[in-house]
């Protein structure tokens, strides 16, 4: 992996040179109609993933007869939502509506970590956010930014899903040009995710931005199984989302019947969720690489068909909304808003987005997407000229090609060391401490609470600890002690309420057994738990050496 420092002087040299170089012809009008397909599509598979989201994580999954039936769960008919008026906002288009809104107000297609700091204290927060992104957004309340607010260390949930649906619209504002759209999305995707779950991110993006120049002389089928595999070259090879991509489309190129999805997507669970494979061990049904998997599982099955590649991600299983939004989107720009009604065969689509319904402060609260769109055209003017070197004449964008190899990751494998323990974890010795489900922001919906002299103990073996909890203005103090040892008293006490709150750790361990211990203090007022995060491995110099030389 390149340093930020290293990563700029490549791009500089890359625009510089893009000058000498071939040129793709944009319509400016006829790509407005694929950002309204973009906004459109995302829009319909949001709301149609919905319907079966995180109801099947396990055994018995859905098949495609379970389409058109009744989802007792979510209270759904499962089946293509199309008659929002106006379409609801929802965390997998909202955070891609405040990016292009930040990209407006600031004037610039690259977005700053100040930039993205402020646009989400401003308009990212609780309620209507979950897991990484609620991480993040608590570490930003606090004054950190990205890309530390990714970090391991800073965000027990970095390998989570969030940047994979938060960030593909910087793949539609760079057409033609992943390199581009990759800077753009640069510190976006480093708000939340790191390594696999940011190489995730990275895989959507450019199938975004490879749109506009594939080859529309092939079939949609081909054009979409070119991107991916363009795609895939950006993953280091050592990487489990490499592994998930070769093996669904392995597993999808031996099938012999093409309709039979549900084959690949039993493998999947086999290989990836009932036991760990290619350094992958499944947590959440949220988690990036699951999800990841799930989402290959539906695009090559789907095969460049809006209507199957949408139906099977919604029946795949886990966190559904996630991978039919991210297709949804990328095959609305791919077909067009026009021609993704003449897929439907419907021709009343709302244009509306209410945005408000979940981000709030914004200019518009009921915005359009046919004006979305033309927005959207105004930074993309600004990206072909000062980021492609590139020029617009006569309604069009002349681009200069860098060629079709996407540049992969050069980074030798590198294990991220921290490792979570749940609050719910049987290893846990509770006194006065409670478990509490149905706590929907943390990480497995649980939390543990306790009050007046609460203690928590937790033994392990390894060389590091970092104690995660909830913080709020009921709470109190508590007391840490490793190995019997004082560390300090903190206080849980904060006027919002925030999540995955690093209060206490240390990496400087000598490697051997531990146990920490957490004491409530005297008071009634509450004390919580949310996980540990431990360093389970002897060695993790290489890790800690990586972050060095990132920094620099």
């Amino acid at each position: 992996m390149l340093s930020i420092i290293e990563e700029d002087i490549l791009y500089d040299s890359i625009k510089s040179s893009a000058k000498k170089q071939a040129s793709i012809k944009i319509d400016r009008d006829s790509y407005k109609d694929r950002l309204k397909g973009f906004w459109l599509g995302g829009c319909i598979a949001n709301w149609t993933g919905l319907t079966t989201e995180l109801s099947r994580n396990n055994p018995p999954f859905y098949t495609d007869k379970d389409w058109d039936t009744y989802n007792e769960e979510r209270k759904v008919t499962i089946e293509f939502i199309l008659n929002q008026d106006p379409w609801k906002a929802d965390d997998d288009t909202d955070i891609e509506y405040v990016y292009q809104h930040a990209m407006e107000l600031y004037n610039t297609h690259l977005l700053t970590s100040e930039q993205i700091g402020t646009v989400w204290k401003k308009h990212i927060g609780l309620p209507m956010l979950w897991v990484s992104n609620v991480a993040a957004a608590g570490q930003i309340q606090r004054g950190a930014l990205p890309p530390a607010t990714s970090l391991p260390e800073n965000n027990p949930m970095w390998d989570m899903i969030d940047a994979q649906l938060t960030t593909e619209i910087f793949g539609a504002l760079a057409p033609g040009r992943p390199d581009v759209a990759l800077k753009m999305g640069h510190l976006p995707i480093r708000t939340t995710a790191y390594m696999d779950a940011e190489w995730a991110s990275e895989f959507y993006i450019i199938m975004h931005a490879l749109v506009a120049s594939v080859d529309t002389s092939l079939s949609k089928k081909n054009q979409v199984f070119w991107m991916a595999d363009q795609a895939r070259n950006r993953i280091p090879d050592w990487s489990y989302m490499a592994d998930m991509f070769d093996f669904v489309k392995k597993e999808y190129e031996l099938n012999p019947d093409k309709n039979n999805w549900e084959e690949t997507r039993d493998k999947l669970y086999e290989r990836y969720q009932a036991k760990s494979t290619a350094g992958y061990t499944y947590k959440y049904a949220w988690d990036a690489g699951i999800n990841f998997a799930s989402s290959i599982v539906s695009l090559l099955y789907g095969e460049g068909d809006y209507k199957r590649t949408i139906q099977i991600g919604t029946l795949t299983g886990w966190d559904s909304d996630n991978p039919t939004a991210t297709w949804g989107g990328l095959l609305g720009l791919l077909y067009g808003h026009e021609a993704l009604q003449k897929h439907f065969e419907k021709f009343d689509f709302s244009n509306g987005y209410w945005i408000e319904r979940t981000r709030p402060n914004l200019p518009i609260p009921t915005d359009n997407i046919n004006d979305m769109a033309e927005r959207g055209l105004t930074i993309i003017d600004k990206v072909v000229v000062e980021s492609m070197g590139g020029s617009i004449k006569n309604g069009k964008w002349f681009i200069p090609e860098i060629g079709k190899k996407i540049e992969k990751v050069m980074l030798n494998k590198i294990e991220v060391p921290w490792s979570t323990i749940e609050d719910s974890d049987p290893r846990w010795k509770y006194k006065g401490f409670e478990i509490l489900s149905e706590q929907w922001y943390n990480s497995d919906w649980t939390l543990t609470k306790g009050y007046k002299n609460a203690e928590a103990e937790f033994s392990f073996k390894g060389s590091g600890v970092i104690y995660f909890a909830q913080k709020n203005d009921k709470s109190g103090k508590v007391t840490i002690y490793l190995d019997n040892k004082y560390q300090g008293s903190y206080d849980l006490n904060s006027e919002s309420d925030q999540y995955f709150v690093k209060i206490w750790g240390t990496s400087q361990l000598d490697y051997g057994n531990h146990t920490i211990r957490i004491v409530g203090d005297k008071t009634k007022r509450e004390k919580s738990i949310d996980m540990l995060s431990i360093i389970k491995n002897a060695n993790p110099e290489a890790y800690f050496e990586f972050q060095k030389k990132s920094k620099k």
